[in-house]
């Protein structure tokens, strides 16, 4: 499976306790996954729909823990584009309370003596922090993805509504050091977070306890991996360069020996010119370590410029 169908799994397991956190993960499920039918007489079918079994028999037992009502499992054949696989379909019908759900999730309201269906996130059924984390829950298992952490960090939810969008963005919001992001994909709106520390806590808040460590373990090795490729890659260029510079002061050298030999040098000049001719891989430091007596790098560094001054003298004077 891939990681987000473990999360999906993980949290579809979850026993929800309270009766408040019941009602606010059943609406947001519904606010993202529910539909409507018409029944005839003003009253309404309410259809949720998922691939995903174990998130159906999920909400199938949370309906009837709080509602009392008996949702009919359906299975059919998926029919959205380039999917294979099932669909399932909870049901309930005005006899199985359906207008009563509606009214009691906030996906249906009154104004002005009248029914209407509303948009958005109902606000009262947020007003708890333990409900926020059972609302999210609710909306992730309805439209929530998130990619493979071994690859990128990426956790999206995929909304139909502008509205739910936005309110989705505000409620991510209200918790601490949270944030997220809104954009638009063809006709969808996707609420996304791509920062690994932010993708942590909303795993940590809607329930996802193994997730939130095997996520965590992953993120620690792409740091270390990330680190050693890092310190491997300025040693390669530090090698790079001594490599560079070491081969401009044997050209150096050699045009030298060639003009005038290495005995014109002084002596202090021509030790550190036989030592890098004998020693091509040395370091200035090294080469200042097999000096008699020893000097520091910036000594060996400046040696090699009076080498290459000399070099381009005796050049020029030679053309």
């Amino acid at each position: 499976m891939s990681f987000s169908a473990d999360v999906k799994a993980e949290l579809a397991r979850i026993k929800v306790e309270k009766k408040c956190d019941m009602l606010a993960e059943i609406s947001g499920f519904f606010r993202v996954s529910g539909s409507l039918r018409l029944a005839g007489g003003g009253r309404f079918i309410i259809v949720a729909s998922t691939e995903n079994p174990a998130i159906a028999r999920h909400y199938k037992t949370l309906i009837k823990e709080y509602f009392g009502s008996n949702a009919r499992l359906e299975m059919e054949e998926s029919q959205m584009p380039g999917r294979n696989g099932y669909r399932y379909s909870l049901t309930i019908s005005p006899d199985e309370k359906s207008s009563q759900i509606l009214r009691e999730t906030g996906m249906m309201l009154i104004r002005e003596g009248n029914d209407y269906l509303s948009d958005g996130i109902y606000q009262p059924i947020v007003s708890k922090k333990c409900c926020k984390k059972a609302y999210l829950r609710g909306l992730f298992l309805g439209c929530g993805t998130i990619s493979n952490p071994n690859r990128s960090y990426h956790l999206e939810f995929v909304l139909t509504s502008e509205q739910v969008a936005n309110d989705l963005k505000k409620l991510i919001g209200s918790f601490v050091d949270l944030s997220a992001n809104v954009t638009r994909r063809k006709e969808d709106y996707i609420v996304y977070i791509k920062k690994a520390d932010y993708i942590s806590d909303i795993l940590g808040i809607i329930g996802a306890s193994q997730a939130l460590l095997d996520f965590e373990g992953i993120k620690v090795n792409r740091s270390t991996r990330g680190e050693a490729q890092r310190i491997s890659n300025c040693d390669n260029a530090n090698v790079d360069r001594s490599l560079s510079a070491s081969e401009e002061q044997i050209r150096n050298i050699q045009r030298i020996e060639e003009l005038v030999g290495l005995d014109s040098l002084s002596p202090g000049l021509r030790d550190v010119a036989r030592i890098r001719l004998e020693r091509p891989d040395a370091n200035l430091g090294e080469i200042g370590e097999m000096l008699s007596p020893p000097v520091k790098k910036p000594a060996v560094s400046k040696r090699f410029a009076k080498i290459k001054a000399l070099a381009d003298s005796l050049e020029q004077k030679s053309e």
